[in-house]
């Protein structure tokens, strides 16, 4: 037979259990939340990792098929195969072998706060079309070209299908931290 008050638990030893079972939850709690914020910090860092490995990528393309063929702006206007605009620049390159279409007109720019690429719909007399968004999150562009004079940061070429040697872009990221790609041009 048992006495009364010896088949439960004391006040004391329940309040002990509660403490050790907060102290548990509460480290549970502050490990779920530091894993979270290293996940967004880590994704945050790969977004923007992605957007210039895909920038680096299309530009060295971009100016690795860059074609000596001259074009009409939308108004008309005869345009050099490479021009500079006041946020980027344009450029004729050639397209792929046995891929429609041979040529391609393409804008590369700043608007603010993203660099983008904007096709042509075709390479005589036509605005750009759409722009697909490379980088977010950009303060500031920059380019410079190469020519045999040195770098410089306007472009007027002699022959209407006249290249640069070559394109440095630098681009400043809101974190204030700037990004250079310096890329050869062909053609």
């Amino acid at each position: 037979m048992t006495r009364r008050g010896e088949s439960g638990f004391t006040l004391v030893e329940m309040l002990v259990a509660l403490f050790l079972f907060s102290l548990i939850a509460m480290t549970a709690t502050m490990l779920t939340a530091s894993a979270s914020r290293a996940l967004i910090l880590s994704d945050t860092a790969l977004a923007g990792i992605d957007g210039f490995e895909r920038t680096r990528a299309l530009l060295a393309a971009d100016l690795g098929q860059a074609a000596r063929r001259p074009s009409l702006a939308a108004d008309g206007r005869p345009m050099p195969a490479f021009t500079l605009t006041p946020d980027g620049f344009v450029l004729v390159r050639g397209g792929l072998t046995g891929v429609l279409p041979t040529v391609e007109k393409l804008a590369w720019g700043f608007d603010g706060t993203r660099w983008l690429r904007q096709p042509f719909p075709t390479v005589d007399g036509s605005a750009p079309g759409p722009a697909t968004v490379l980088m977010t999150g950009v303060k500031a562009a920059r380019i410079r070209v190469l020519t045999p004079a040195g770098w410089q940061s306007s472009w007027t070429p002699t022959r209407p299908e006249q290249l640069p040697l070559a394109l440095e872009l630098t681009l400043v990221r809101s974190d204030n931290r700037p990004v250079t790609m310096i890329m050869q041009v062909s053609g």
